[in-house]
């Protein structure tokens, strides 16, 4: 077990399954919280753990590093909004680092966007199966990751927030691209015709 001092109150911590875990306790009183339990209320039970601790009799609940930030963005002392101002300005300073607008952020985090995408390529094909929706994000993680120089294509998982922006209008222009082959019963590869797109963009860039 260790201590840390924050703004004179003590947070003890203890190493779990190498990740250092803070008694839930020190943290709620630092933070303003009247009771330990209405933080940890706030927080997903799946950073939250109960130990018997040395020199402990009772079971204590303990609090992993993401919910302390969780902590901290759920508590109005002063002290804390502090904290979360320095955490949105590190987070601004990372947008802005890549090139995105603030408005552009909120792009990223749009998971109806995929649902949309979907929605078009299914009434945009015939007969839609479960292989077109895999091979038009298949197209999109390709064809972003051409643009940005990888070899090989990267997950959207693990994807830049600069990446996700591009990847939507690049899926967008396949669900298009594909419902148009289609349509008309064009000879073309909806992939080729992407990549080059992409391709194209990636040239742009460096240009």
């Amino acid at each position: 077990m260790k201590t840390e001092i924050w703004n004179g109150y003590p947070i003890r911590f203890v190493e779990k399954y190498g990740e250092w875990w803070a008694i839930a306790k020190d943290v709620a009183v630092a933070l303003g919280y009247a009771e330990t339990r209405n933080m940890t209320k706030l927080v997903s039970k799946k950073y939250l753990m109960s130990s018997v601790l040395d020199g402990m009799n009772a079971k204590s609940t303990l609090i992993c590093e993401f919910g302390i930030y969780k902590a901290i963005f759920g508590s109005h002392k002063p002290e804390a909004e502090d904290f979360q101002e320095w955490v949105f300005n590190v987070l601004k300073s990372l947008r802005q680092s890549t090139g995105l607008e603030g408005f552009q952020i909120f792009r990223m985090l749009d998971k109806d966007h995929q649902k949309e995408a979907m929605a078009k390529l299914k009434k945009g094909l015939k007969e839609p199966g479960r292989p077109d929706f895999i091979k038009a994000n298949t197209i999109a993680n390709k064809a972003v990751s051409t643009k940005y120089g990888y070899p090989k294509m990267v997950k959207k998982r693990d994807m830049t927030p600069e990446m996700l922006v591009d990847r939507q209008d690049l899926l967008d222009s396949t669900v298009e691209l594909m419902g148009i082959k289609e349509k008309f019963s064009l000879d073309l590869s909806v992939s080729d015709e992407v990549y080059k797109l992409a391709s194209e963009q990636k040239t742009d860039q460096t240009a």
